[in-house]
């Protein structure tokens, strides 16, 4: 068990184990960016967003009912859907409008929370809390480090 660390809670956004999550990895294949798979539409880009805001709601340790809830919330909660409006959209390689559906939000929504989780990757410790969750969805959605599903 690692010893315990404080951690600062950047942007208001805390992994569900105090502690872990935000270390440092000593993997080098963790630095490196997962590649696209072939575009998610229709009922399986409902579901994916679907599993993806699960997941979300475990390692952030939020409501699924606020990920989900129609119109506006907390700035925490949307900060924590725009992180998985953008991975949707760049990790899965999904559609704007595809992932709007999935999330209940317009295709303006999408592209507004992916150019704001882009810029906050400036910084490091966000950047660090985005890779951690992409990593965990890319395994989550079986993506290898070719680009496809296995079982394709």
């Amino acid at each position: 068990m690692p010893p315990n660390i404080p951690v600062e809670k950047p942007f208001g956004l805390v992994p569900g184990v105090p502690g872990n999550g935000l270390l440092p990895s000593v993997d080098p294949e963790d630095s490196q960016p997962y590649a696209q798979c072939g575009r998610i539409e229709g009922e399986a880009a409902a579901a994916a967003c679907d599993g993806i805001i699960d997941l979300l709601a475990v390692f952030f340790n939020v409501s699924g009912r606020q990920l989900r809830e129609a119109g506006r919330t907390s700035l925490p909660v949307a900060r924590v859907r725009q992180i998985g409006m953008y991975i949707a959209h760049v990790t899965l390689g999904m559609k704007m409008t595809a992932v709007g559906a999935g999330f209940s939000r317009d295709k303006s929504t999408v592209v507004h929370a992916c150019h704001t989780i882009e810029d906050m990757r400036d910084d490091e410790d966000f950047d660090r809390i985005v890779a951690r969750v992409e990593r965990l969805i890319a395994v989550a959605f079986s993506i290898d480090s070719w680009g496809m599903r296995r079982g394709d």
